[in-house]
């Protein structure tokens, strides 16, 4: 019955992730494809009896998970990034052939070890980087709730486990030694990547990168504008910024920035590098936390909650107001409006 519960549901939310409606619709399939990649890896147990033709997927599921996030993190699959997927191909049209037996030494060094080898280096290099993303997405946007994919990272980590789970299986298997915790604790981690996916999966937004175009300049204006000219530049940005209170939309990212001051994209970032010694994420939130404390210090918004304020100051959610107000101020909101109370 456990086998069948995983089974079941991870069919269900990979159909339902292809049916969503979704910025993400070319992502989701992948991911949907993941799911019933891995719902399929148990199938063979459950179909046992009937001998139905199952094909052997564990060769597709970390390289489906891996172009998921390519597209999330790229917005396109590059061609060769496709050759992923030839293994499991090649395995299954192996298969179809010449059937499957007891696994052989021959076996284990034709198959067996490509595959742990293939998996373990996808999986490194997709932690790697999303860690390189998160980074990275601080320089356009200030809005990171569900963009970082760091639930990605917790399975990246859970099919680590696997990995090794299945490594030592097989020798065990090898040694003809019998130990079926190992089958409980791989259908386990299953049943938590399963639903893991589903609770994080579902709610994750585009993180893509843009990547500004160079602006065209003519050839009498070639020559690099002089840093005091460069300055001055940046200084009416922010003057524009502070005027308007652009900081305070919500969905502020630094394109949507750089079109409303009618300056170039990549341009604006040097500027915030060079002159701030910060990011965009870090620049805009630092407005936002000094709107927070001037609103909070005015007696009209005594009954509003912080998170209310927080809000209205142009920050999205809870978690990103308390981060960033503890990086930039050393304490949390709740202590600095109590030493505000105290004070008056």
């Amino acid at each position: 019955m456990f086998q069948v519960f995983i089974f079941t549901n991870g069919l269900f939310l990979g159909v339902l992730l292809l049916i969503q409606r979704s910025e993400l619709r070319k992502a989701n399939l992948f991911l949907a494809l993941f799911l019933i990649s891995l719902s399929l890896e148990i199938a063979p147990d459950l179909f046992e009896e009937e001998n139905f033709p199952i094909p052997e997927t564990s060769f597709f599921t970390v390289p489906l998970l891996f172009l998921y996030a390519q597209q999330i993190i790229k917005g396109q699959i590059r061609w060769p990034q496709w050759l992923w997927l030839l293994p499991g191909l090649v395995v299954n049209t192996i298969t179809l052939i010449v059937g499957v037996g007891e696994p052989t030494l021959l076996m284990i060094i034709i198959l067996i070890i490509p595959f742990y080898a293939v998996n373990l280096f996808l999986l490194f290099k997709l932690n790697a980087q999303i860690a390189l993303h998160q980074l990275q997405l601080k320089t356009q946007y200030t809005n990171l709730d569900m963009r970082t994919l760091s639930w990605m990272r917790g399975l990246v980590l859970i099919f680590l486990i696997f990995n090794f789970v299945w490594i030592l299986d097989d020798g065990l298997l090898l040694a003809e030694i019998d130990f079926p915790q190992l089958a409980l604790l791989a259908e386990f981690l299953t049943l938590i990547s399963v639903f893991w996916v589903g609770y994080y999966g579902m709610g994750q937004k585009g993180s893509t990168l843009t990547v500004p175009d160079t602006p065209t300049i003519e050839a009498s204006q070639q020559e690099s504008l002089s840093d005091e000219t460069e300055k001055k530049q940046f200084d009416e940005a922010l003057r524009q910024l502070e005027d308007h209170k652009l900081y305070l939309n919500q969905e502020l990212t630094l394109r949507l920035l750089a079109q409303q001051l009618g300056v170039n994209e990549k341009k604006l970032s040097a500027w915030i590098n060079q002159y701030t010694e910060s990011n965009f994420y870090q620049l805009i939130n630092q407005y936002r936390v000094a709107e927070f404390k001037k609103q909070l210090a005015e007696p009209a918004n005594r009954n509003f909650s912080l998170l209310g304020i927080a809000q209205n100051s142009g920050f999205r959610n809870k978690s990103t107001f308390y981060k960033v107000f503890k990086e930039l101020e050393g304490i949390t909101p709740n202590d600095y409006k109590k030493g505000l109370s105290d004070a008056q």
